[in-house]
Protein backbone atom coordinates (compact mmCIF):
# COMPACT_ATOMS: atom_id res chain seq x y z
CA UNK A 1 0.00 0.00 0.00
CA UNK A 2 0.97 3.96 -0.36
CA UNK A 3 1.62 5.66 2.72
CA UNK A 4 -1.70 7.40 2.40
CA UNK A 5 -3.75 4.07 1.56
CA UNK A 6 -2.54 2.21 4.69
CA UNK A 7 -2.85 5.35 7.04
CA UNK A 8 -6.35 5.24 5.89
CA UNK A 9 -7.00 1.81 6.96
CA UNK A 10 -5.85 2.63 10.05
CA UNK A 11 -7.50 5.34 10.91
CA UNK A 12 -10.98 3.81 9.75
CA UNK A 13 -9.92 0.40 11.95
CA UNK A 14 -9.41 3.08 15.07
CA UNK A 15 -12.26 4.85 14.68
CA UNK A 16 -10.94 8.11 16.28
CA UNK A 17 -7.71 10.39 15.32
CA UNK A 18 -4.36 9.19 15.66
CA UNK A 19 -0.90 11.06 15.92
CA UNK A 20 0.98 10.22 12.68
CA UNK A 21 3.95 8.16 14.53
CA UNK A 22 1.15 5.96 16.10
CA UNK A 23 -0.15 5.23 11.90
CA UNK A 24 3.22 4.55 11.36
CA UNK A 25 3.30 2.11 14.21
CA UNK A 26 0.82 0.31 13.42
CA UNK A 27 0.56 0.53 9.55
CA UNK A 28 4.11 -1.52 10.25
CA UNK A 29 3.10 -3.82 12.36
CA UNK A 30 0.69 -4.65 10.08
CA UNK A 31 2.94 -4.92 7.32
CA UNK A 32 0.83 -2.25 5.39
CA UNK A 33 3.95 -0.39 4.25
CA UNK A 34 7.72 -1.16 3.37
CA UNK A 35 9.92 1.94 4.22
CA UNK A 36 12.57 2.46 1.63
CA UNK A 37 14.12 5.19 3.95
CA UNK A 38 15.11 5.62 7.94
CA UNK A 39 12.14 8.24 9.02
CA UNK A 40 8.68 6.31 8.21
CA UNK A 41 7.07 7.92 10.53
CA UNK A 42 8.29 11.55 9.21
CA UNK A 43 7.25 10.73 5.67
CA UNK A 44 3.93 9.72 6.85
CA UNK A 45 3.43 12.84 8.88
CA UNK A 46 4.50 14.67 5.47
CA UNK A 47 2.23 13.07 3.37
CA UNK A 48 -0.56 12.90 5.58
CA UNK A 49 -0.02 17.22 6.01
CA UNK A 50 0.08 17.64 2.40
CA UNK A 51 -2.66 15.73 1.30
CA UNK A 52 -4.84 17.49 4.08
CA UNK A 53 -4.24 20.87 2.30
CA UNK A 54 -5.79 19.24 -1.12
CA UNK A 55 -9.67 19.54 -1.82
CA UNK A 56 -11.42 16.34 -1.28
CA UNK A 57 -8.86 14.69 0.86
CA UNK A 58 -9.96 11.79 2.81
CA UNK A 59 -7.93 13.13 6.56
CA UNK A 60 -8.19 16.03 8.07
CA UNK A 61 -5.48 17.41 11.02
CA UNK A 62 -7.55 17.03 14.42
CA UNK A 63 -4.60 18.61 16.39
CA UNK A 64 -0.64 18.49 16.82
CA UNK A 65 0.45 15.82 14.70
CA UNK A 66 -3.16 13.94 14.65
CA UNK A 67 -5.05 12.91 12.00
CA UNK A 68 -8.43 11.46 11.64
CA UNK A 69 -10.68 10.89 8.64
CA UNK A 70 -12.77 13.60 6.96
CA UNK A 71 -15.86 11.47 6.97
CA UNK A 72 -15.99 11.56 11.07
CA UNK A 73 -16.42 15.53 10.56
CA UNK A 74 -19.94 16.68 11.72
CA UNK A 75 -22.51 18.54 9.54
CA UNK A 76 -24.76 21.86 10.28
CA UNK A 77 -25.16 23.25 13.55
CA UNK A 78 -22.16 20.79 15.01
CA UNK A 79 -20.19 22.15 12.70
CA UNK A 80 -20.38 25.47 13.96
CA UNK A 81 -19.59 24.83 16.93
CA UNK A 82 -16.65 22.61 16.41
CA UNK A 83 -15.43 25.07 14.27
CA UNK A 84 -15.83 27.74 17.22
CA UNK A 85 -14.42 25.31 19.73
CA UNK A 86 -11.65 24.70 17.86
CA UNK A 87 -11.19 28.32 17.19
CA UNK A 88 -10.92 28.42 21.26
CA UNK A 89 -8.50 25.76 21.79
CA UNK A 90 -6.12 27.48 19.01
CA UNK A 91 -6.34 30.65 21.73
CA UNK A 92 -6.18 28.64 24.30
CA UNK A 93 -3.02 26.72 23.17
CA UNK A 94 -1.35 30.46 22.09
CA UNK A 95 -1.97 32.03 25.65
CA UNK A 96 -0.40 29.39 26.99
CA UNK A 97 2.77 29.32 25.27
CA UNK A 98 3.05 33.03 25.63
CA UNK A 99 2.10 33.68 29.43
CA UNK A 100 4.81 34.69 32.25
CA UNK A 101 6.68 31.05 33.18
CA UNK A 102 5.59 31.95 36.44
CA UNK A 103 2.14 32.09 35.71
CA UNK A 104 2.15 28.83 33.69
CA UNK A 105 3.15 26.68 36.34
CA UNK A 106 0.53 28.47 38.86
CA UNK A 107 -2.50 27.53 35.72
CA UNK A 108 -0.97 23.68 36.83
CA UNK A 109 -1.20 24.05 40.09
CA UNK A 110 -4.71 25.40 39.75
CA UNK A 111 -5.63 22.69 37.73
CA UNK A 112 -4.61 20.06 39.79
CA UNK A 113 -6.91 21.07 42.86
CA UNK A 114 -9.93 21.56 40.32
CA UNK A 115 -8.54 17.74 39.39
CA UNK A 116 -9.38 16.39 43.18
CA UNK A 117 -5.53 17.00 44.37
CA UNK A 118 -6.20 18.61 48.03
CA UNK A 119 -6.06 22.56 47.78
CA UNK A 120 -3.67 22.48 51.15
CA UNK A 121 -1.08 20.13 49.22
CA UNK A 122 -0.10 21.99 46.14
CA UNK A 123 2.61 24.01 46.04
CA UNK A 124 4.94 25.55 43.11
CA UNK A 125 8.46 24.87 44.23
CA UNK A 126 10.45 28.39 44.26
CA UNK A 127 13.55 26.30 45.77
CA UNK A 128 16.77 25.85 42.94
CA UNK A 129 18.28 21.67 42.45
CA UNK A 130 14.50 20.21 42.84
CA UNK A 131 15.54 18.08 40.00
CA UNK A 132 12.93 19.93 37.32
CA UNK A 133 9.76 19.70 39.52
CA UNK A 134 7.91 22.30 39.50
CA UNK A 135 4.68 21.60 41.21
CA UNK A 136 4.31 19.70 44.55
CA UNK A 137 0.52 17.42 45.47
CA UNK A 138 -1.24 14.96 47.09
CA UNK A 139 -4.36 13.29 45.23
CA UNK A 140 -6.43 11.29 48.00
CA UNK A 141 -9.28 9.02 46.55
CA UNK A 142 -12.13 7.14 48.35
CA UNK A 143 -10.31 3.67 48.90
CA UNK A 144 -7.06 4.06 47.41
CA UNK A 145 -4.01 5.14 48.83
CA UNK A 146 -2.98 8.62 49.12
CA UNK A 147 -0.41 9.79 46.15
CA UNK A 148 2.33 12.03 46.39
CA UNK A 149 3.06 13.53 42.73
CA UNK A 150 6.03 15.63 41.70
CA UNK A 151 4.93 17.47 38.46
CA UNK A 152 7.59 19.14 35.69
CA UNK A 153 6.10 20.97 33.87
CA UNK A 154 7.50 22.03 29.80
CA UNK A 155 6.21 25.04 27.61
CA UNK A 156 7.46 23.56 24.65
CA UNK A 157 6.44 23.29 20.97
CA UNK A 158 8.37 20.00 20.35
CA UNK A 159 8.58 17.01 21.95
CA UNK A 160 9.96 15.72 25.41
CA UNK A 161 12.43 13.30 25.12
CA UNK A 162 13.47 10.21 27.23
CA UNK A 163 16.29 11.59 29.20
CA UNK A 164 13.51 14.30 30.38
CA UNK A 165 12.07 11.52 31.96
CA UNK A 166 14.48 9.58 33.36
CA UNK A 167 15.77 12.59 35.17
CA UNK A 168 12.33 13.36 36.49
CA UNK A 169 12.40 9.40 37.75
CA UNK A 170 16.02 9.97 39.27
CA UNK A 171 14.35 13.30 41.34
CA UNK A 172 11.37 11.56 42.80
CA UNK A 173 11.06 10.62 46.42
CA UNK A 174 9.63 7.17 47.77
CA UNK A 175 6.32 6.26 47.11
CA UNK A 176 5.98 9.99 44.63
CA UNK A 177 4.40 9.74 41.66
CA UNK A 178 6.24 11.40 38.98
CA UNK A 179 3.89 13.35 36.07
CA UNK A 180 5.13 15.46 32.99
CA UNK A 181 2.89 18.08 31.92
CA UNK A 182 3.92 19.84 28.38
CA UNK A 183 2.39 22.16 25.94
CA UNK A 184 3.83 20.24 23.00
CA UNK A 185 4.21 16.43 22.44
CA UNK A 186 6.83 13.15 23.88
CA UNK A 187 9.07 11.29 21.57
CA UNK A 188 8.13 7.37 21.01
CA UNK A 189 11.53 7.46 22.99
CA UNK A 190 10.02 9.49 26.04
CA UNK A 191 6.43 7.03 25.95
CA UNK A 192 8.40 3.96 25.77
CA UNK A 193 10.79 5.41 29.01
CA UNK A 194 7.62 6.15 30.98
CA UNK A 195 6.16 3.04 30.84
CA UNK A 196 9.23 0.56 31.14
CA UNK A 197 9.09 -2.47 33.22
CA UNK A 198 10.35 -2.10 36.82
CA UNK A 199 10.73 1.17 36.98
CA UNK A 200 8.48 3.62 38.78
CA UNK A 201 5.86 5.11 35.65
CA UNK A 202 5.71 8.32 34.60
CA UNK A 203 2.74 9.96 34.06
CA UNK A 204 2.71 11.60 30.67
CA UNK A 205 0.16 14.84 29.75
CA UNK A 206 0.53 16.17 26.18
CA UNK A 207 -0.19 19.23 25.01
CA UNK A 208 -3.45 18.30 23.38
CA UNK A 209 -4.44 16.28 26.73
CA UNK A 210 -3.57 19.51 28.58
CA UNK A 211 -6.11 21.61 26.17
CA UNK A 212 -8.77 19.15 26.87
CA UNK A 213 -8.26 18.64 31.29
CA UNK A 214 -8.36 22.60 31.06
CA UNK A 215 -11.67 22.62 29.36
CA UNK A 216 -12.91 19.76 31.07
CA UNK A 217 -12.53 21.11 34.50
CA UNK A 218 -13.18 24.63 33.19
CA UNK A 219 -9.47 26.94 34.02
CA UNK A 220 -9.88 29.56 32.53
CA UNK A 221 -12.64 28.38 30.14
CA UNK A 222 -16.03 29.48 30.53
CA UNK A 223 -18.77 27.21 28.70
CA UNK A 224 -21.66 29.57 26.88
CA UNK A 225 -25.14 27.24 26.14
CA UNK A 226 -27.30 27.52 23.24
CA UNK A 227 -30.25 25.19 23.84
CA UNK A 228 -30.58 22.83 20.68
CA UNK A 229 -32.24 19.72 20.72
CA UNK A 230 -31.95 16.71 18.73
CA UNK A 231 -31.77 12.81 18.97
CA UNK A 232 -29.08 10.94 21.13
CA UNK A 233 -27.71 8.61 18.56
CA UNK A 234 -26.23 6.37 21.13
CA UNK A 235 -29.10 6.16 23.40
CA UNK A 236 -31.53 4.81 20.52
CA UNK A 237 -28.34 2.92 18.81
CA UNK A 238 -28.06 0.67 22.26
CA UNK A 239 -31.60 0.20 22.65
CA UNK A 240 -31.49 -0.98 19.30
CA UNK A 241 -28.52 -3.52 20.89
CA UNK A 242 -26.28 -1.60 18.52
CA UNK A 243 -22.47 -0.83 19.99
CA UNK A 244 -22.72 2.66 21.90
CA UNK A 245 -18.80 3.20 20.86
CA UNK A 246 -17.72 4.85 17.80
CA UNK A 247 -14.67 2.03 16.44
CA UNK A 248 -15.84 -0.15 13.96
CA UNK A 249 -13.24 -3.30 14.72
CA UNK A 250 -12.43 -5.52 17.17
CA UNK A 251 -9.91 -4.55 19.84
CA UNK A 252 -6.10 -6.18 19.13
CA UNK A 253 -6.97 -7.27 22.82
CA UNK A 254 -8.20 -10.57 21.29
CA UNK A 255 -6.27 -13.48 22.14
CA UNK A 256 -7.44 -16.66 19.85
CA UNK A 257 -6.83 -18.53 23.17
CA UNK A 258 -9.61 -21.90 24.49
CA UNK A 259 -11.83 -20.08 26.50
CA UNK A 260 -11.22 -16.70 25.98
CA UNK A 261 -12.97 -14.18 23.63
CA UNK A 262 -11.04 -13.17 20.57
CA UNK A 263 -14.09 -12.05 17.90
CA UNK A 264 -17.03 -10.91 19.72
CA UNK A 265 -19.74 -13.48 20.24
CA UNK A 266 -22.85 -13.32 18.85
CA UNK A 267 -25.58 -11.40 21.00
CA UNK A 268 -26.23 -13.93 23.95
CA UNK A 269 -24.09 -16.61 23.22
CA UNK A 270 -21.94 -16.36 25.51
CA UNK A 271 -20.90 -14.49 28.77
CA UNK A 272 -17.85 -14.14 30.51
CA UNK A 273 -17.03 -15.47 33.66
CA UNK A 274 -13.61 -13.58 34.44
CA UNK A 275 -10.96 -11.71 32.79
CA UNK A 276 -7.00 -11.84 32.92
CA UNK A 277 -5.44 -8.29 33.67
CA UNK A 278 -1.02 -7.76 33.74
CA UNK A 279 -1.29 -11.83 34.45
CA UNK A 280 -3.64 -11.68 37.09
CA UNK A 281 -7.26 -13.76 36.91
CA UNK A 282 -10.55 -11.74 38.28
CA UNK A 283 -13.58 -13.11 38.32
CA UNK A 284 -16.79 -11.30 36.76
CA UNK A 285 -20.29 -12.57 35.36
CA UNK A 286 -20.81 -10.48 33.32
CA UNK A 287 -19.67 -7.37 31.00
CA UNK A 288 -20.57 -4.76 33.47
CA UNK A 289 -18.09 -6.52 36.02
CA UNK A 290 -15.85 -6.55 33.31
CA UNK A 291 -15.68 -2.53 32.90
CA UNK A 292 -16.10 -1.86 36.48
CA UNK A 293 -13.33 -4.48 37.17
CA UNK A 294 -10.79 -3.62 34.87
CA UNK A 295 -11.19 0.07 35.76
CA UNK A 296 -10.85 -0.73 39.88
CA UNK A 297 -7.63 -2.62 38.66
CA UNK A 298 -6.18 0.25 36.72
CA UNK A 299 -7.10 2.71 39.26
CA UNK A 300 -5.30 1.18 41.95
CA UNK A 301 -2.20 0.41 39.52
CA UNK A 302 -1.85 4.12 38.31
CA UNK A 303 -3.13 6.17 41.66
CA UNK A 304 -2.90 9.48 41.39
CA UNK A 305 -2.67 9.71 37.29
CA UNK A 306 -5.67 7.54 36.89
CA UNK A 307 -8.11 9.85 36.75
CA UNK A 308 -6.42 12.61 34.69
CA UNK A 309 -5.09 10.42 31.66
CA UNK A 310 -8.12 8.62 31.42
CA UNK A 311 -10.18 12.07 31.62
CA UNK A 312 -9.00 12.28 27.85
CA UNK A 313 -10.45 9.13 26.70
CA UNK A 314 -13.75 10.27 24.85
CA UNK A 315 -16.24 9.43 22.15
CA UNK A 316 -17.43 11.87 19.74
CA UNK A 317 -20.19 12.76 22.11
CA UNK A 318 -19.71 11.68 25.49
CA UNK A 319 -17.04 11.38 27.75
CA UNK A 320 -16.52 7.56 29.32
CA UNK A 321 -14.84 8.08 32.79
CA UNK A 322 -15.90 10.94 34.77
CA UNK A 323 -16.17 13.11 38.62
CA UNK A 324 -19.46 12.56 38.11
CA UNK A 325 -22.66 10.62 36.10
CA UNK A 326 -23.99 13.71 34.81
CA UNK A 327 -24.65 13.22 31.28
CA UNK A 328 -24.35 9.41 31.53
CA UNK A 329 -27.14 6.85 30.57
CA UNK A 330 -26.10 3.94 32.46
CA UNK A 331 -23.29 5.09 34.90
CA UNK A 332 -21.82 3.03 37.51
CA UNK A 333 -19.07 4.02 40.45
CA UNK A 334 -15.93 2.76 40.13
CA UNK A 335 -14.83 1.05 43.34
CA UNK A 336 -12.59 1.89 45.77
CA UNK A 337 -13.10 5.64 43.47
CA UNK A 338 -14.99 8.41 42.96
CA UNK A 339 -15.10 8.01 39.83
CA UNK A 340 -17.96 6.89 37.44
CA UNK A 341 -17.63 4.96 33.99
CA UNK A 342 -20.60 4.87 31.65
CA UNK A 343 -21.30 0.98 31.91
CA UNK A 344 -24.26 0.91 29.53
CA UNK A 345 -21.88 -0.90 26.80
CA UNK A 346 -22.07 -4.18 25.04
CA UNK A 347 -19.61 -6.58 24.98
CA UNK A 348 -17.81 -5.77 21.75
CA UNK A 349 -18.05 -1.49 23.49
CA UNK A 350 -16.09 -2.98 26.92
CA UNK A 351 -13.30 -4.83 25.03
CA UNK A 352 -12.79 -1.51 22.62
CA UNK A 353 -12.84 0.59 25.90
CA UNK A 354 -10.56 -1.69 28.02
CA UNK A 355 -8.10 -1.25 24.97
CA UNK A 356 -7.92 2.40 24.52
CA UNK A 357 -7.59 2.76 28.60
CA UNK A 358 -4.62 0.55 28.39
CA UNK A 359 -3.04 2.65 25.13
CA UNK A 360 -3.85 5.39 27.35
CA UNK A 361 -2.02 4.56 30.27
CA UNK A 362 0.98 3.15 28.59
CA UNK A 363 -0.23 -0.30 27.91
CA UNK A 364 0.15 -3.29 25.54
CA UNK A 365 -3.27 -4.40 23.99
CA UNK A 366 -1.92 -7.71 25.08
CA UNK A 367 -2.25 -7.71 28.20
CA UNK A 368 -5.99 -8.05 28.74
CA UNK A 369 -8.20 -10.82 28.00
CA UNK A 370 -11.80 -11.86 28.92
CA UNK A 371 -12.03 -14.99 30.10
CA UNK A 372 -15.82 -16.99 28.32
CA UNK A 373 -17.87 -19.61 28.80
CA UNK A 374 -17.03 -22.54 26.86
Amino acid sequence: MTYLEAAYVILQASGQPLHYEEITRRALEQNLIAPQGLTPAATMGSRLYTDTKQEGSRFVRAGQGLFGLAQWQPKGIEAQAQAINQATRAQLAQLLQTMPPERFEALIAELLIRMGFEESSVTVTRRSGDGGIDVLGTYRAAGLTEVSAAVQVKRWKGNVQAPTVTQLRGSLQVHQQGIIITTGGFSAGARKEASAPNKAHIGLIDGEELLDLLIQHRVGVVERTLTVIGLDDEFWGELAGETGMEEAETPESATGQTGVLSPEPEPGSRKPTGFTLFGQSYRADSWRGVLLGVCEALAQRHGATFAPTVFAVRGKKRQYIAPSPEGMIGPAQIPGTDLWVEANQSAKSVQKLVGRLLAALGHEPGEFAVVVEK
